[in-house]
């Protein structure tokens, strides 16, 4: 009978304690809900749920390549006398970067001339000698008709006008022979001086004073870096979403938190059936020249874009340990909890496409200590001026009244 008592009191016991406990989460409940508890209005912000324009993004790795890259190589041999740069330093397009000893073309130059001179001097004789034959010529052709002289004097004079014609035309060749003679030697004492053809920065030497060197050698290679070309293949489903002018974000391991704008200049329309990928090239502009070639670079992409209805995205609150968003939405100044459907995200706005609809007014800060059902007093809106994303005034500032646009 003793050991019954014992059990009937344990039992007594539990029955109060879960009373207690069910009153205790009956008056937590109401508390909840009833925003008669609360002591006063709490402060919020708000804004307006609007249609907004997001982008799908399409992310995409690759390696920038210089705009433009020249070996320079000799186009005359030569023994190297000076070397104007080094690696690192940067020249300008037609700059003289090395020189070699010009004491041969200088000579060369000084040849051509005499040469052209002489063939110049003979020319006038040979046109003199010529003319005079052509006289003689002409007269014998008269002298014959007359019968005044034999055949034979006749066939002497045409040969002699023949050679005659023949010397002009050989020395006028010699002359512009000598006349290409000296422009090639002054060509090659001006090759003498090796000169950048393109701006840029020097990234490899392989020459040095005295050295002797030959046309196709390669001795330095210049680089512009001014703007470089990201090449990215990407996956043909994405071949329709992809145009000239698509805007381009670059980012780089070199550089991280900082952003580089650059645009797609290129698609190319045809699809590697190996691969099944495309190639794109997009235009990076390298103003402050830190962007070098060959660097690791990491790009999105902006592709089509749509409105939708979208909320900033401080309104948001998330349920812990899940992957559920919900937001306040306020309605005759109380705060009513709504569970959302969110999709895509930019820096400042999520869309939304399920649990809310336009101009709802959604709670953007002082969300952390509300309950469903609580009575708010709106202090501002998001953007400070008093408009939403439209410019249309939504809120008096004392009392969250609705006045329209």
């Amino acid at each position: 009978m003793r050991r019954r008592g014992v059990y009937i009191s344990i039992a007594i016991a539990a029955a109060v304690i879960a009373f207690l406990a069910v009153q205790v989460s009956r008056k937590q409940w109401q508390k909840d809900e009833d925003p008669n508890t609360a002591s006063k209005a709490l402060p919020v912000t708000i804004a307006s749920v609007v249609p907004h324009e997001f982008a799908d993004e399409i992310s995409a790795v690759g390696t920038l390549k210089a705009r433009e890259m020249s070996p320079l190589s000799p186009k005359v041999a030569g023994t190297v006398s000076r070397v104007l740069v080094d690696i690192g330093e940067r020249v300008n397009a037609g700059e003289v970067i090395i020189k070699l000893d010009r004491t041969n073309y200088d000579l060369g130059v000084k040849q051509a001339r005499a040469a052209l001179a002489a063939a110049e001097a003979a020319v006038p004789q040979a046109e003199a000698q010529f003319e005079q034959a052509e006289k003689e010529y002409r007269r014998a052709i008269e002298l014959l008709k007359e019968k005044v002289i034999p055949q034979s004097r006749f066939d002497a004079s045409e040969a002699a006008f023949k050679s005659a014609k023949e010397a002009v035309f050989y020395a006028r060749a010699q002359r512009d022979q000598a006349k290409a003679a000296l422009e090639t030697a002054l060509e090659h004492l001006k090759d003498a001086d090796i000169r950048s053809p393109i701006g840029g920065t020097v990234v490899e030497r392989n020459v040095e004073i005295g050295q002797a060197v030959a046309p196709g050698g390669r001795l330095l290679l210049i680089v512009d870096q001014t703007s470089l070309n990201l090449d990215v293949d990407l996956p043909e489903a994405d071949i329709g979403r992809i145009v000239v002018g698509t805007v381009a974000l670059i980012t780089t391991d070199a550089f991280p938190g900082h952003e580089y704008s650059g645009k797609v200049t290129v698609v190319n329309p045809l699809v590697d059936r190996k691969t099944r990928t495309f190639r794109m090239r997009i235009e990076v502009p390298n103003p402050s020249g830190k962007l070098v070639d060959g660097m690791y670079a990491r790009v999105k992409l902006s592709a089509e874009k749509r409105r939708s209805l979208a909320v900033p995205r401080e309104a948001l609150q998330r349920l812990p340990g899940s992957g559920t968003y919900y937001v306040f939405v306020v309605e005759e100044n109380k705060a009513h909890k709504r569970t959302v459907e969110i999709s895509a995200m930019d820096d400042q706005y999520a869309e939304v496409m399920d649990g809310l609809v336009e101009n709802n007014k959604v709670v953007t800060s002082g969300a952390g200590r509300l309950q469903s059902g609580m009575e708010v007093s709106v202090q501002d809106i998001l953007n400070k001026n008093g408009t939403d994303n439209s410019g249309g005034q939504l809120f008096k500032k004392n009392g969250g009244e609705h006045v329209g646009r």
